[in-house]
């Protein structure tokens, strides 16, 4: 008797291991710069829907990171960066100093690799979205956000975020900003890039954002979804950015 109750509780510990296991995943990968050097102590993070944290570790000294047991579902974005990099804490010298990597709306339900490079230009705010009823191509907004130019401020501006949120002005101008559409790492022909006005918040500041026109790529998806990958630079600072957006495919009956 004590052999079966022992068989069928083992039983009922595989059982809930495999159930456990389908409805989770593993993101992992490697942060690097845009040399291929790797961040040790980057911390990666998965935000939830609410900007809350949904889980987050740290990449070891080859600048890889595994997140196991991450929830099937839909999650926010991922970000990644070495803390002490970032301009407001004034830890490392100005020459050292970086902003995030990003990548949004990310669809976890089968494991992912994201291997995150970032340098000084941030790419936030992104979004991917197709114009229905016009031509076979999507729309890419993305709002790039340069820390040489925020540095350009004194320190007294830089390191008070109120205040930098009131005088700073970190866009990027048109004829500085350089980018590139890659779609399931196909590069994508950009048809349009039109500079968009984005009111940022009180005291009437606004920051530029970008709308960018691209064909799509005529390689049909293995998923129902594809990952667009966002690569620019900022020529006035000689700064390099990137992020990622995974966009779902919508089907018609």
């Amino acid at each position: 008797m004590k052999i079966k109750l022992f068989l069928v509780f083992t039983l009922n510990i595989f059982l809930c291991d495999i159930c456990y296991s389908q409805n989770t995943i593993t993101v992992s990968g490697r942060v690097t710069d845009f040399d291929g050097n790797p961040i040790d102590s980057s911390i990666v993070e998965i935000f939830h829907a609410d900007f809350t944290s949904a889980y987050e570790t740290y990449t070891d000294k080859d600048g890889y990171y595994s997140i196991n047991n991450v929830k099937k579902g839909r999650y926010m974005a991922i970000y990644a960066m070495r803390p002490k990099e970032y301009p407001r804490v004034n830890a490392v010298p100005e020459k050292d100093m970086r902003l995030e990597f990003w990548a949004w709306n990310i669809v976890a339900d089968t494991d992912l690799v994201i291997n995150p490079r970032y340098h000084r230009l941030e790419l936030y705010g992104t979004n991917v979205f197709k114009v229905e009823g016009g031509y076979n191509g999507v729309m890419v907004y993305v709002r790039p956000m340069s820390l040489g130019k925020y540095l350009s401020y004194s320190k007294e501006v830089y390191l008070d975020k109120s205040k930098a949120e009131k005088e700073a002005d970190i866009s990027v101008a048109p004829e500085h900003f350089k980018v590139k559409v890659f779609m399931d790492e196909q590069e994508l022909t950009i048809n349009s890039i039109q500079p968009v006005e984005e009111y940022e918040g009180s005291d009437n500041l606004s920051i530029t954002g970008y709308l960018i026109q691209a064909d799509l790529s005529q390689r049909k998806p293995e998923k129902q979804y594809c990952v667009f990958r966002i690569e620019a630079e900022n020529t006035e600072y000689h700064e390099k950015g990137e992020n990622l957006y995974f966009y779902e495919l919508k089907n018609y009956e």
